[in-house]
């Protein structure tokens, strides 16, 4: 008998799951508020404002904006470090992560990801102003320190793909690029949309020549099992990329901050 009433316990508390999985987009709908985890330090994607410790701005910022007016509510910007944001997607502590992410198969254990929303291009490697000449290759790099942001996919790359170099974890791309022009490091391994950020902005770096071999765009990734809050995520990214609006955001990005 206790055992048929501990198996009926069980099964109430996993249809009790199931019902508050699904529920979150109805909870986000009836709130009122999409909760959102980024790292503010990828330009033009997320980054705060010249000047401004608090406000968040970027091509990502863009587009929430857009989905929060496309469902009807506010959109919460949570600033944390990169892999906090994955971490905190993965507790069910947000509802998405917006910050540059990129496709690989080991997230798929603790999120669900989107398709992309945009290419971001080549990924590459920041040196010092003058030297990017000098690194041609892979080899180029061996016995030399690359830094690249903690949790990213650039960490994998260097490790992958650039065998020879001893990897620096680092917390957040600013520090990245003061360690190169410091000379703590060697060189920074960031997307193109972001070298070309920081190149318009600092003259002491340049990017290498070499390039990682590299295909993908950027993601959002929400609570692992919340089908439907995925799916109208979705649903959202398609019109994005029907529309082109992802690239409107990009200009509106960069003439505002040519300004």
């Amino acid at each position: 008998m206790k055992k048929w009433i501990a198996l009926a316990l069980a099964l109430v508390l996993a249809l009790g799951c199931s019902v508050a999985l699904a529920d979150r987009l109805d909870d986000i709908l009836a709130s009122g508020k999409l909760t959102v985890a980024t790292s503010p330090d990828w330009p033009p994607y997320e980054y705060y404002e010249e000047g401004d410790t608090e406000t968040i701005v970027g091509t990502d910022i863009l587009m929430l904006n857009w989905m929060g007016e496309q469902l009807g509510v506010e959109v919460e910007i949570q600033p944390m470090s990169f892999d906090a944001c994955l971490a905190a997607v993965g507790t069910g502590a947000v509802d998405l992560v917006v910050a540059g992410l990129t496709y690989n198969e080991e997230r798929l254990n603790r999120m669900e990801l989107t398709g992309s929303y945009w290419n971001e291009g080549a990924q590459g490697v920041l040196v010092p102003a003058g030297k990017g000449a000098d690194f041609d290759e892979a080899s180029d790099f061996d016995g030399l320190t690359v830094a690249a942001q903690n949790g990213t996919n650039q960490a994998i790359m260097v490790e992958e793909q650039l065998p020879g170099a001893t990897l620096q974890l680092i917390t957040r791309i600013p520090d990245g690029v003061n360690m190169v022009t410091s000379g703590r490091v060697d060189a920074l391994a960031v997307p193109a949309t972001v070298y070309n950020s920081i190149i318009a902005e600092n003259d002491q770096v340049e990017v290498a020549k070499f390039a990682f071999d590299f295909e993908g765009g950027n993601y959002i990734a929400s609570v692992k099992g919340e089908d439907a809050l995925t799916a109208k995520i979705q649903e959202l990214i398609d019109q994005i990329n029907e529309e082109g609006l992802y690239q409107q955001w990009v200009d509106q990005t960069v003439t505002k901050a040519a300004e």
